[in-house]
């Protein structure tokens, strides 16, 4: 009987939860923010280590679930490209220096207790009991142990070693025309992804900054292969988590960045201008009054959500300014500047609540009771904001 009775209390403490929120999204409006920027990404940062103070090791909870109160286990692909984050901020002067290395630092070891006997990471986060090796994920980890050697927070070397192995294996498992049809994470569906490209950008990035000239080639030829899944209005097939579904914003921001930055790195002009035209097609759905995009996209970019979300917004904001750097001309700055602004409207900086999973966070989307990450405040919406305030300073996000 007393645990039906626990069983009722937890069901109903739920639902108040979901009620009690719901009708906070409704009054909450968008705020002007108050705070210099510096505030709001040192309010970021400070959220992501009482995320990996949240777990039961060194990884980064993947998000705070508002309905339960409760955090779940470390992730490794996002716990990867933290790690990237928090050394970009300590470069910056935002936070703590040697608390932000050595939070990386325990991170990036921790990763390596994650990864498999042929090199790669598995998709989820640490509580799924199936461990698939996973292309994207290896990607995202490989990005973060090449920040770590960079920075010479790799004393023994033995992320060297695990940033080689996952390189390895990334390189051994592409097809030869370029794409990864292996390697699918077990949360998605769908033969191919063109989001992978963002894992290329990694192996090409990890390639040029040690050395490994075949890690490079590789990556550019997934790019190389992304090109030719463009359609004539600049769309790219694949970009979907699920195959007949309209991709998040989430995952085109992934296709673009990923494309864009290996343009740059190979000097590769026309990788450059078809993820211009992706962006600016993205541009043409801000919201002109508040700054956001819509959560979801259908060809040929089109508006297939009336939520947002604040992961997407943070991503397009970085990738426009990085374009304002490459074409200064264009309007890419302004539109930048706008989602960043949405995103701190939103972000509950200035929030009397004491719950430290929402304290200067971001919601999955907005509304938060709708779309993509419903009830959560991931670890990436989080992570990706921090780089697009940062990215508004100057700080190079590459």
């Amino acid at each position: 009987m007393s645990s039906l009775l626990s069983k009722a209390c937890g069901v109903a403490g739920r639902h108040a939860r979901r009620i009690g929120f719901q009708i906070g999204e409704r009054l909450a409006g968008l705020p002007e923010p108050k705070r210099g920027l510096a505030d709001y990404a040192r309010a970021s940062l400070s959220w992501l280590l009482r995320a990996q103070a949240a777990t039961a090791d060194d990884g980064v909870a993947a998000n705070y679930n508002i309905l339960t109160g409760n955090w779940d286990p470390s992730y490794p692909e996002t716990t990867g490209y933290i790690v990237c984050s928090l050394l970009r901020a300590a470069h910056a002067g935002i936070g703590d220096a040697a608390e932000l290395r050595t939070a990386a630092t325990r991170m990036g070891h921790w990763l390596l207790t994650t990864q498999l006997e042929c090199g790669a990471f598995p998709g989820g986060n640490i509580g799924i009991r199936e461990k698939v090796p996973t292309v994207f994920n290896t990607g995202q980890i490989l990005k973060g142990l090449t920040d770590l050697m960079a920075d010479g927070l790799d004393r023994d070397g033995r992320l060297a070693q695990s940033a080689k192995r996952a390189a390895d294996w990334l390189r051994q498992t592409q097809d030869m025309d370029g794409a990864w049809y292996l390697g699918r994470s077990p949360l998605t569906q769908g033969r191919v992804h063109s989001y992978d490209v963002r894992t290329a950008w990694a192996l090409a990035r990890y390639g040029s900054r040690t050395g490994d000239s075949a890690a490079l080639e590789a990556g550019i030829r997934n790019a190389e292969w992304l090109c030719l899944q463009r359609g004539q209005n600049g769309w790219f097939g694949h970009m979907s988590f699920q195959p007949g579904q309209p991709p998040l914003t989430h995952t085109v921001a992934y296709t673009i960045q990923g494309l864009l930055e290996t343009g740059v790195l190979a000097e590769r002009p026309e990788f450059v201008e078809s993820a211009a035209h992706a962006a600016a097609q993205m541009l043409a759905l801000q919201n002109p009054r508040t700054g956001s995009v819509p959560g979801q996209i259908v060809e040929p970019y089109a508006a297939a959500a009336e939520w947002t979300t604040g992961t997407g917004n943070a991503q397009m904001a970085i990738i426009w300014f990085r374009l304002a750097q490459i074409e200064p001309g264009r309007p890419w700055k302004e539109a930048a500047l706008k989602a960043n602004r949405f995103n701190l409207s939103v972000q509950e900086l200035d929030m009397e609540s004491r719950d430290p999973g929402r304290r200067g966070a971001l919601r999955g989307s907005y509304p938060g009771h709708l779309g993509y990450g419903k009830f959560w405040y991931m670890n990436w919406t989080q992570k990706f904001h921090l780089d697009a305030l940062l990215a508004q300073t100057g700080v190079s996000i590459v």
